[in-house]
């Protein structure tokens, strides 16, 4: 237990008592307690349930405000959420204002167009309201460091884990059918010219991918929302899965690539600052560079062609996620009894 901290977390969806890390936290901090979305009756239309979780990524961090006064630390758990709370934190002064964590900064590297620049800007008056930085990659943190003037030892990289029904679904038959999915920072068409000369079956899932030429006859893209579970069945029962993703600055895929892992597929994935961090090549996944078709389709032909190896990566894999989450909970706790620490000596 960590002396008398009060802790107080902020969240943008509704937590229901599943959220094991939010147990964890409870056990090492007495105080601890949440912030999160108005609740609503299950009759009330889900597009205002929608629009309510959207802007309490606002009216959640100025909620916290009314309670720094009773509050040590804040933990923002998401992006917008911890730039709101630093810019509020900044602009209504306590006379001892909680530390606040964020725990998910990331940008994107790529962007360079004005109204992106703009959301940098309005980033940046929120930096001196936030005392600690969590990060995703041990990379990310460095260029974050240089770029913001972040001193190192306020920026930590905490690695992301699997959801914990990863570990609990049985093993199912493999099939013929390599498989890929995601919307965001994907790069199906990599994939696309990759698989075209091979027979190989390629299912696709994505809602926002538009293929821009017709698919071949190998490849089948489901455009359709499909649940969790039907989502998991895909990728338990594939020879493998491909996650293609668009450049190696941007931190993307890391979540998707851990689920893999975690449930015992052999995955081929771009190489960019976060993957990187969660896989050895050859050992718990293959890399790849972005948009490289030709060693994407060696690594797919490999994998296909030498399945007892395939499966090897795919079990190491899994025992690697295994490991992710005690590393996850080490972190935050050295984190948050440096905190305990500046209360106590009243360096604050």
């Amino acid at each position: 237990m960590i002396s008398q901290l009060k802790l107080l977390i902020l969240i943008n969806w509704k937590e229901e008592g599943r959220w094991s890390f939010l147990r964890f936290l409870k056990s090492q901090i007495e105080h601890t307690t949440v912030l999160q979305p108005l609740s609503f009756k299950d009759t009330v239309d889900s597009r205002l349930i929608y629009l309510s979780n959207y802007l309490s990524e606002c009216y959640v961090p100025l909620m916290a405000l009314f309670r720094r006064n009773t509050t040590d630390v804040i933990i923002s758990w998401q992006m917008r959420i911890g730039i709101f709370y630093g810019i509020f934190k900044r602009l209504f002064h306590a006379r001892k204002p909680p530390l606040h964590i964020i725990q998910d900064f990331h940008i994107d590297l790529t962007q360079n167009r004005w109204p992106y620049r703009v959301q940098i800007e309005f980033m940046k008056l929120a930096l001196p309201g936030i005392d600690f930085f969590c990060c995703t990659s041990t990379e990310e943190s460095l260029i974050y460091s240089r770029m913001f003037g972040i001193p190192r030892d306020r920026i930590a990289f905490l690695p992301l884990i699997p959801p914990t029904v990863c570990f609990e679904l049985p093993v199912l038959p493999q099939n013929d059918y390599i498989f890929s999915y995601g919307n965001s920072d994907r790069d199906f068409d990599t994939l696309i010219r990759a698989v075209a000369a091979l027979n190989v079956k390629t299912v696709i899932l994505s809602q926002r991918y538009q293929p821009s030429t017709p698919l071949p006859e190998n490849v089948f893209l489901i455009p359709n929302r499909i649940t969790e579970k039907e989502l998991t069945q895909w990728v338990i029962s594939s020879r493998m899965v491909i996650l293609p993703l668009i450049d190696y600055r941007i931190s993307a895929g890391q979540l998707s690539l851990l689920e893999v892992m975690s449930l015992g597929r052999p995955i081929v994935v771009t190489r960019n600052m976060a993957t990187r961090e969660y896989a050895v090549h050859r050992q718990t996944a293959l890399f790849y560079e972005a948009r490289d078709s030709m060693e994407l389709a060696d690594h797919i032909m490999y994998l296909w062609d030498h399945f007892e190896a395939a499966e090897e990566i795919g079990r190491q894999a899994r025992l690697a996620c295994q490991k992710l989450k005690d590393q996850r909970m080490t972190v935050l706790k050295h984190l948050l009894e440096r905190c305990d620490s500046i209360i106590q000596n009243g360096d604050n």
